[in-house]
């Protein structure tokens, strides 16, 4: 898309303005660069670093040399970093400059011949290579770049967020790559030359190739945001003119409305939400910025967009349905299936059971992990780990996590129903929810919120006492000044189970 989109601005990185033209021409010296460096088709690439002009640049170089990327979270730890390169057998690595005292830390430990790429200006003497230099030693002539490359091959490894202990490495051929990008406007509605998208997730997440890649294949305009603050938010998407967005909705409830109604943010067209469900007062807010689309999507990094469900707005006004998953995108699959049984135990619409979902775009599987890919990966459908039921439409309802399944007095609970229930009131601005150990319960439920003014707790649990049955209210609840989120915005519960859950 950069060949036919060469005087287009592709990307808005603060002042910087990238067109098709040298998008293409950096990343043509980058593959360059990585081919006199010794990769070859099949090596693999770790990424280390911010959202960039040039980190889009040098990604889309490895994938012009036939590499495999794999993005690693800028905030990781030398001894996860060192661990990582390990199970990749990477041979080269792309990082911003500020990264490179985090690779050398660990470069010793690693196999000889690992090539250092570096974001930055000037080489150091920690990286074998600048940016810089890379540009100014290229042809930037894509026609030069003599990668072979098939459609089984290896193009993504994604690794997951690893809340629940090691992160697993999730595989992706270069035609689900290619599918995924296709797969995108059904998901997101409609993509265009004119769509300008804020991007707000992390380089490491599945959002990120899932999202900011696929708009570029459409020709569309990413507009860069290194770190999400609610006053820079409003302000790019003011100069920017952004027709689109995905924060989740931990970021939507601190755009307050005494900072949002200082700025125009009319250009809005499509808002996205995944991770978590939004509330009314989400839907609520998002609209008095905008007469926009909303869309709720359920998908994973093991699924992509072309195995995915998706709830629109519409389906709330002309369906009357509430918030949810919705339903499969065309060519994608979902059903129903007891956790304790095989791929074919479907249950019956309105009972609850784990999710299973199938496309053209789904995972080959996990790295190095051939008995979890046997396990999950099940005659084209993949076992989601996440429990929820169909409606009589076939719209998906997702209830929680098998792992986040709380039995309290030998009741079954999903921590996500009552946090639902939770942000269903006014004044609560984030809700978790987390089984502790008790003596008397086995497990009790313990809620964490925080909370506007004029709110107090036993107004709290008032509203879970008319909202939900006795054995589902909090035995606690504890008011936080703000609860732990992730890089992406996404409340992290293994925080909260580590600090209280004892």
């Amino acid at each position: 898309m950069c060949r036919w989109n060469a005087g287009s601005e592709l990307i808005i990185d603060g002042e910087l303005r990238y067109t098709g033209a040298r998008l293409a021409y950096e990343a043509a010296c980058v593959a360059e660069s990585l081919q006199r460096a010794g990769i070859m088709t099949g090596d693999r690439v770790a990424f280390l670093g911010a959202n960039s002009a040039r980190y889009f640049a040098a990604f889309f170089g490895a994938h012009l040399a036939g590499a495999t990327t794999c993005n690693i979270h800028p905030r990781e730890t030398p001894a996860f970093l060192g661990l990582t390169l390990r199970r990749l057998n990477a041979r080269a690595i792309v990082c911003d400059a500020d990264q490179l005292e985090k690779i050398s830390a660990v470069r010793h430990a690693l196999p000889d011949g690992l090539f250092v790429l570096s974001l930055g200006d000037a080489t150091p003497a920690l990286a074998d290579l600048s940016f810089d230099d890379a540009v100014e030693n290229g042809s930037g002539r894509i026609e030069d770049i003599a990668a072979v490359i098939s459609p089984d091959d290896l193009a993504v490894v994604i690794l997951s967020s690893g809340s629940t202990g090691t992160p697993k490495g999730i595989l992706h051929s270069q035609s689900n790559f290619v599918r995924w990008m296709r797969a995108t406007p059904a998901l997101f509605g409609h993509v265009e030359r004119g769509t300008r998208f804020l991007v707000i997730v992390g380089t490491s997440f599945a959002a990120w190739p899932f999202s900011a890649v696929s708009i570029i294949y459409a020709g569309g305009t990413l507009i860069l945001m290194r770190e999400f603050n609610p006053e820079a938010f409003c302000a790019i998407v003011e100069r920017e003119r952004v027709t689109m967005a995905g924060p989740v909705p931990t970021m939507i409830r601190m755009l307050e409305p005494s900072i949002t109604s200082r700025y125009d943010l009319s250009s809005f067209r499509m808002m996205l939400c995944a991770g978590e469900p939004p509330s009314p007062s989400d839907i609520e807010r998002i609209l008095s910025w905008a007469d926009t689309d909303i869309r709720c999507l359920y998908l994973a990094s093991e699924s992509a967009p072309g195995a995915a469900t998706l709830w629109q707005l519409r389906d709330q006004t002309e369906l009357r349905k509430p918030v949810c998953a919705g339903r499969p995108v065309p060519g994608a699959d979902v059903r129903i299936v007891d956790p304790d049984g095989t791929i074919r135990d479907v249950l019956p619409a309105g009972q609850s059971g784990e999710i299973v979902l199938r496309g053209p775009t789904i995972s080959l599987g996990y790295l190095d992990s051939p008995e979890l890919t046997a396990q999950r990966f099940v005659d084209g459908w993949w076992r989601s780990g996440d429990l929820g039921h169909l409606d009589t439409d076939g719209f998906l309802y997702v209830e929680g996590r098998t792992d986040n399944t709380i039995n309290t007095g030998g009741i079954k609970v999903q921590g996500e129903e009552v946090e639902l229930c939770l942000l269903a009131h006014p004044g609560v601005l984030q809700a978790a929810v987390i089984g502790v150990p008790d003596p008397k319960w086995g497990k009790r439920i313990d809620a964490f919120v925080a909370i506007g003014r004029g709110v107090g707790v036993d107004d709290l649990f008032a509203h879970c006492r008319a909202q939900l049955a006795a054995f589902k209210v909090p035995k606690n609840i504890t008011v936080l000044d703000k609860l732990p989120v992730g890089a992406t915005g996404k409340l992290d519960r293994m925080s909260l189970r580590k600090e209280y859950g004892q």
